[in-house]
């Protein structure tokens, strides 16, 4: 594996593994959709500034169709998944509901071969075997 994935990669599971800790946290206090609202905002204007400072923003080269997708996909992913996932986080264990959420690379596999018409393989039917496997074991603790 390159230097640079790896690097992306290990980055990429400290900081998914580092936030519902952090959300577990702030979601105490404070019910969902606002703690949803708050994070989603520092996003935008985090988001917006790496935009402003790294000039990587093109939305000219974007058709409507592009946006579209996109924007389905933060409706989706971004509201109605973090909505769903931010409440089970306020009223469950985050060493639960994380590996049990975690395991909606299950769904994105099965839709990418129904959907994407990826290429069904060995490994992957295997993968998804353990990983129902690791979601019987989770739901029985």
């Amino acid at each position: 594996m390159e230097k640079k994935i790896f690097l992306l990669w290990l980055l990429t599971i400290f900081f998914w593994g580092v936030s519902p800790i952090i959300e577990k946290l702030g979601l105490r206090n404070v019910e969902p959709l606002t703690a949803l609202f708050i994070r989603t905002a520092a996003a935008f204007i985090v988001i917006w500034i790496a935009v402003l400072l790294l000039g990587k923003f093109h939305l000219s080269s974007v058709s409507l169709k592009d946006i579209g997708i996109l924007s389905l996909s933060g409706i989706v992913g971004g509201f109605l998944g973090m909505f769903t996932y931010f409440s089970l986080l306020k009223a469950k264990s985050a060493s639960k509901v994380v590996p049990l959420t975690s395991t909606y690379p299950l769904v994105a596999t099965i839709l990418a071969i129904i959907i994407l018409k990826e290429k069904l393989t060995i490994s992957k039917v295997i993968g998804t075997l353990l990983v129902v496997i690791g979601i019987y074991f989770l739901f029985k603790s």
